[in-house]
């Protein structure tokens, strides 16, 4: 069962001229004690890119093509993320798995530790999910690593189910599925 939003809580798709303020909330992520588990760059990595590539990638999320950005704002600042991108079918993922059939993937999930528990997550996963039904996907998927065992119990709270599991070179992952419309 999901959380209710608090009031002061907005999530709304990100705005290509945020970009500043995506890179801000990604450099915070990137310093949270799970990021070696979360995602797959550092903070190094993260501020070594240009502006002009945070724009782009910012622009891209927001046109929502082939790829959605939601973010989390309170109080005018941002407060949380995640990211959707469509996995080609017949292309390797950033894991090297080749999937059958373009895939909507929820990525870099992340909430400001002052925020969390508020149902955030929650709010961010419905959006990301109601993209991805409205394209007429039939499936969700993230990845989580297995001793990240808050993002775990969340990703399940939002109707996701262990589909696979595989090694990546931080230890052993869990492919989660969310089905968006119930099978014929």
């Amino acid at each position: 069962m999901t959380r209710q939003l608090p009031d002061d809580v907005t999530v709304r798709p990100v705005r290509a001229n945020e970009w500043s303020r995506v890179r801000d909330l990604r450099i915070e992520a990137l310093r949270d004690p799970m990021a070696k588990v979360a995602f797959l760059e550092t903070v190094e990595q993260a501020t070594a890119r240009p502006a002009e590539e945070w724009q782009s990638r910012t622009t891209a999320h927001a046109e929502g093509r082939g790829s959605a950005q939601f973010v989390a704002e309170r109080h005018g600042e941002l407060i949380g993320s995640l990211t959707v991108i469509v996995r080609a079918a017949g292309e390797p993922d950033y894991f090297d798995r080749v999937p059958d059939v373009d895939l909507p993937t929820v990525v870099g999930v992340f909430v400001s530790a002052p925020d969390r528990g508020l149902g955030v997550i929650d709010a961010l996963l419905d959006a990301a999910s109601e993209w991805a039904r409205t394209r007429g996907d039939r499936e969700l998927t993230l990845d989580v690593h297995e001793s990240n065992i808050p993002a775990l119990r969340s990703y399940q709270r939002a109707g996701f189910e262990v589909r696979s599991e595989f090694i990546s070179p931080d230890g052993r992952e869990l492919g989660l599925v969310k089905r968006l419309i119930p099978a014929s």
